[in-house]
């Protein structure tokens, strides 16, 4: 199992933002990146079609002898993982979840926001979440960045910088740092325009959490037995569409290896 790869999935773009850390945190493993375009985006999919694509996407993956699957998507990370797990058997999953406890110890105006695709926004497992880990005297401002996340995926984030700005700053509304001083990044998509965010909102920390995904990771692979000691860790990239148009924008944002088109059956 030492050799097998690290599989990483979600519906685009955004699992870079974990690979990228996970190169930093495991630079030994290899990586398969799956971009599943064929399903973007997650963030409007019902909880039954979210449950359906994430398992019929990790059955799929199993061609590939991944030890681990890294689900690095929050919205169905949030919905279905559980339900998700008890349906694919023995194939560990790890997930990416707004990481809220941290936001709680961060801040000082008693007042968070939580940045996330419409369906993460509307489920009654990130109300869930709130309740379980925010304390009830530290206020909870939701923003749909359904917007934004749709522009990094087609890349026009890589190349207008006036659309992307007037798109970030109409989810974001006005005097949100009057109120809130930190910002959960809960969709992997977003930590492409923090430059942007940290124009906007120079005052506000927006924690993003691919960092403890990747040692979450690392101490999976560690406790079982599973790391892979040495060698530079290779990836290997699939997408379910769009091929050109992903390539052009992963070689904008510096990715050289080649990506293979796949076509589901689901």
């Amino acid at each position: 199992m030492t050799n097998n790869p690290v599989a990483v999935f979600d519906s685009g773009i955004g699992s870079l933002s974990i690979i990228r850390e996970l190169k930093k945190a495991v630079p030994a493993e290899d990586l398969l990146y799956f971009a599943d375009r064929a399903h973007f985006p997650y963030g409007n999919k019902s909880h039954q079609q979210l449950l359906e694509i994430t398992v019929s996407t990790i059955n799929y993956l199993k061609r590939y002898k991944p030890k681990l699957v890294v689900m690095a998507s929050n919205t169905p990370s949030v919905q279905v993982l559980e339900e998700v797990k008890k349906r694919v058997g023995e194939m560990p999953i790890i997930g990416v979840r707004p990481p809220l406890k941290e936001a709680v110890r961060l801040t000082k105006k008693k007042h968070i926001g939580i940045m996330a695709t419409a369906g993460t926004i509307n489920s009654k497992e990130l109300e869930n979440q709130i309740r379980r880990e925010v304390p009830q005297h530290i206020l909870v401002t939701k923003f749909n960045a359904s917007p934004i996340i749709e522009l990094v995926e087609s890349g026009v984030h890589l190349e207008n910088e006036r659309r992307t700005f007037d798109v970030v700053s109409r989810v974001l509304g006005d005097g949100v740092d009057e109120k809130i001083d930190v910002m959960t990044l809960s969709s992997t998509h977003l930590p492409f325009v923090k430059s942007y965010l940290n124009a906007l909102l120079p005052t506000v920390r927006f924690v993003d959490p691919a960092q403890m995904v990747a040692k979450d990771v690392r101490k999976f692979l560690n406790f079982y037995r599973m790391a892979k000691k040495s060698g530079s860790g290779k990836l290997q990239i699939l997408v379910s569409d769009g091929k050109r148009e992903f390539e052009k924008s992963i070689r904008a944002m510096g990715v050289r290896e080649p990506v293979e088109e796949v076509f589901l059956t689901f």
